[in-house]
Formats: structure tokens, sequence, C-alpha cells
């Protein structure tokens, strides 16, 4: 049987957290975390009402 094996996980270069940090700081989106606007939008009914087309 063939068995993977996995390659250790090296933690990021510290320039990728501080970007990161920004990102947070700035209220940007970021990798690996969900984005509230894409879930808002996505969960909302289709036209043409809902509450994004100020409908019932």
């Amino acid at each position: 049987m063939w068995q993977q094996t996995r390659q250790p996980r090296h933690p990021d270069p510290p320039i990728y957290g501080a970007l990161l940090a920004r990102w947070a700081a700035d209220g940007r989106t970021l990798p690996g975390r969900r984005d509230p606007e894409w879930s808002r939008i996505a969960s909302s009914p289709i036209w043409p009402s809902g509450p994004l087309y100020d409908g019932p």
C-alpha cells in the first residue's frame, strides 16, 4: 500500500504576518477567514426581493 508522507510545515516569514496584520487593520478580507460581506450577499434571497433590494 502506498503511503503519503507529509512535508514539515515551516512557519511563514515575518513579512507575511505583518502584511496580514496590516490588511486586518484596514478591514480587508484575509486568506483563510470568512468574508462577512460575501456571506451576507450569498445568503440573501435572489432577485427581486430581500435585504439587498429593499424588498419585503
